[in-house]
Formats: C-alpha cells, structure tokens, sequence
C-alpha cells in the first residue's frame, strides 16, 4: 500500500503530523508494506529566492495579528510539538522560498533517502533558530550532517533545473485532487486526510486504507511453487 504525503518545510503542521502518522504506522501490523512517499507543495511559490524573513513577523503580516498574537499562536504550536515529543523553537526562525528544499528531497527519495532528508530539513527549520532558507551553505551543512555526500548536494543545488519538473509535477497533481493546503495524506489513491491529524485517526485511516485494498480475481489454477516447495506433478 502506498500513503502519499505533500508537505512544505515551511509547515509547523507538516512537521507536528509526519510525528503523529509516523506513531500509528509503527504500530501498524502491515507497516514494513506501507511505502510512505512524501511529496512537494510550496506554501508560497512566490517568495524570492534566496531571501528569508523572521517568522514571527511573517505570520502577523500575512494573517493581520500583532505580533504578539503571532508568537503566543508559535508557543501553542510548540506546546504541541513538545507533545509528540519534537523539539520547536518558537522565536528566532525564518520562513522563505522552499523549492530547492524540495529539489533535494527528490534526489533523496532516488536515493532511497528521502525520511532522512526529510527529517533533517524539519529539525533544521524548527529544533533550531538559525536561518535555513535562502542559504546554501546552511542546506547543504544540513544533507552532509544526515549523511548525504557534501559533493554531491552541492552539485544538486547548484543545477536549478535538477528535479524542478518532479517538484513541478507533484504540485500538478496536488491541483488536480483540489489540494490547498498541507499536510494532505493520501492512502492508495482511494482515501484522503488533511491536516496534522491525531495519532489514532491516522491509525485508523492506515487500517481501512489496508482493509479496503483490491484484490485480484483467480482466472486460473495450476501447479505453483510455494513456502513448502514445489509439488512434483503425480503420473
């Protein structure tokens, strides 16, 4: 069974749901045939590259709060990743343009690496408060401390058309099911669920998602092999 997940880095709620879903899934009975694809949306496309802003400030500007507002909705929110048992930072971090984020997270997922990059963006952007978008320096001392050769990473983010049509194409496709924001879960293109969900409905989901699965119609017997062997054909 397969669960595609679009996410954003920039996204508290991305980061606070990947925990939760990840919880269920371990207790899952089928979880080792779960495969788990995390897929690219951008939260703001346009935002130039190679700039940052403080985070705080940005959510007073886009959502009309005082400042204050802003930091008291980041402390809710890190009351609620402390929780799950994540670390957040509520004041000091930075929000930016996330495509070249999600160029490295394709080439991770080729590289069958991609939770791995995937966690290390997140705990980069919101276990610590020193600035991550619009720095290369920053993204690739990130991929090298996760274990992703440094060369490499370089040559990824130096080469801006290197996965940007897989990024692309994942933002398509999050247009055609009517995607407007993250995290949105996706259970074998049959069953959806939106938002950084508790623990138990994802477990819930992973469940009717697997109960629900198709199975072939038998047209056909004959002799086969199996767990005990092969029958050899009696004369």
């Amino acid at each position: 069974m397969q669960v595609e997940i679009w996410t954003d880095v920039n996204c508290p709620f991305c980061y606070l749901g990947k925990k939760r879903f990840n919880d269920a899934l371990i207790e899952f009975d089928h979880a080792d045939q779960v495969d788990v694809v995390h897929r690219s949306f951008e939260l703001d496309p346009t935002a130039p590259t190679g700039t940052s802003g403080n985070v705080i400030d940005h959510l007073a500007k886009k959502y009309g709060r005082t400042l204050e507002e802003a930091e008291a909705g980041e402390r809710q929110l890190g009351a609620a990743a402390n929780e799950a048992g994540l670390e957040y930072v509520v004041t000091g971090r930075d929000v930016g343009n996330s495509f070249d984020m999600h160029r490295l997270l394709h080439w991770a997922k080729e590289l069958g690496q991609q939770e791995q990059m995937l966690d290390a963006l997140y705990a980069a952007n919101f276990a610590d408060a020193e600035p991550l978008f619009g720095d290369t320096e920053r993204l690739v001392r990130v991929a090298v401390g996760a274990g992703f050769d440094e060369a490499a990473t370089r040559e990824v983010l130096a080469d801006e058309q290197r996965y940007a049509d897989e990024v692309r194409a994942d933002e398509r496709q999050a247009q055609e099911f009517g995607v407007n924001g993250v995290p949105f879960y996706v259970f074998d293109r049959k069953y959806a669920v939106s938002g950084a969900q508790p623990k138990e409905l994802f477990a819930q989901a992973l469940s009717q998602a697997w109960g629900e699965r198709p199975q072939p119609t038998l047209l056909a017997d004959s002799d086969a092999c199996g767990p005990d062997g092969c029958a050899v054909p009696q004369n």
